[in-house]
């Protein structure tokens, strides 16, 4: 027999979704008193009583827990950074940022669910989907909005999105500089570029004894093809091959007027990479590998729209 009077929301987390929701659905709230007091007018046997009140009870859990998964599934489907669900909760994030404090997503959660009554289920869903996404990060102060917030990370940001595939030093001369001179330390260019990992506005790559920065969405092959393409005579090799579907190897140096130990070098390294490779029938030949001669060509009209940069 179920004894509605003494329910503890912390026992029965099932019960405590239920009572959300019938919170918000005014109309449910007064057809389950109604029976409730029509049960108590009606029966008089105590026990018998109980017993339908807690069949309703029973019945009600199973049609509202339905009911609330529908509604969860709905906002699982439709969900997105401007969802007006998600948008409220960010809202109260950066409330709780703007007072100088870390994120505390427990904290997070209780104040969201007293303010806007969403079903648990679909509250922790949207929490989790912020944080899977890196828009919030536990422990931190910042969102990922407010990361950028500093003048300095967002010019090493704005600088890796034009020049991506850039090495750590070559970022250092350039992105903190004011035209004249150096205006950050490697130390502050350090913590400004992994607040800017830790958010997911960039990633990091290795490439050969180089660490390299690349925009979050790009792909690890077409980063690592510009900072092969910011070596002048790697360079002129790709362009060549680019133009010619097949090359004598040992003619390279002579088309692009370089030195031969200084061709075969890079040469070797963009084989290393599969960037380039010997045709399977003769071992003189060589030819850009099909799907990165495709990114090549893109990134070459990208920099020519200036929407991207090449800099040696």
């Amino acid at each position: 027999m179920i004894n509605d009077t003494k329910i503890s929301h912390e026992n029965y987390p099932l019960i405590s979704i239920l009572y959300d929701l019938l919170t918000n659905v005014r109309m449910l709230l007064f057809l389950r008193l109604y029976i409730n007091s029509s049960l108590n007018k009606i029966l008089t046997n105590i026990d018998l009583r109980n017993r339908f009140k807690s069949e309703i009870l029973k019945a009600s859990i199973g049609n509202f827990i339905k009911f609330l998964n529908m509604k969860i599934e709905i906002i699982k489907r439709s969900i997105g950074l401007q969802h007006p669900s998600v948008q409220r909760v960010l809202e109260i994030a950066q409330e709780l940022l703007n007072q100088n404090k870390v994120l505390n997503i427990e904290n997070l959660y209780n104040i969201a669910k007293r303010r806007l009554k969403l079903p648990r289920n679909g509250l922790l869903y949207i929490i989790q989907f912020l944080i899977n996404k890196k828009v919030l990060i536990e422990g931190s102060k910042f969102s990922k909005e407010s990361a950028l917030s500093n003048h300095y990370r967002k010019k090493v940001y704005n600088y890796i999105k034009t020049h991506p595939g850039i090495h750590f030093s070559h970022l250092r001369k350039r992105a903190l500089s004011d035209g004249l001179e150096e205006t950050g330390s490697s130390g502050q260019l350090i913590w400004h570029l992994e607040m800017l990992l830790r958010f997911n506005y960039i990633k990091k790559i290795k490439v050969g004894h180089y660490t390299v920065f690349l925009p979050f969405e790009m792909v690890e092959d077409e980063g690592k093809l510009f900072f092969l393409l910011r070596d002048k005579i790697s360079n002129k090799i790709l362009h060549l091959l680019a133009e010619q579907d097949l090359t004598i190897k040992s003619e390279i140096y002579k088309a692009i007027n370089e030195k031969r130990e200084d061709v075969y070098y890079r040469i070797k390294n963009l084989m290393d990479y599969h960037i380039i490779s010997l045709i399977e029938e003769s071992d003189k030949e060589i030819s850009l590998n099909p799907n990165i001669k495709e990114i090549f060509l893109e990134i070459l009209k990208e920099n020519k729209n200036k929407k991207l940069k090449l800099e040696f």
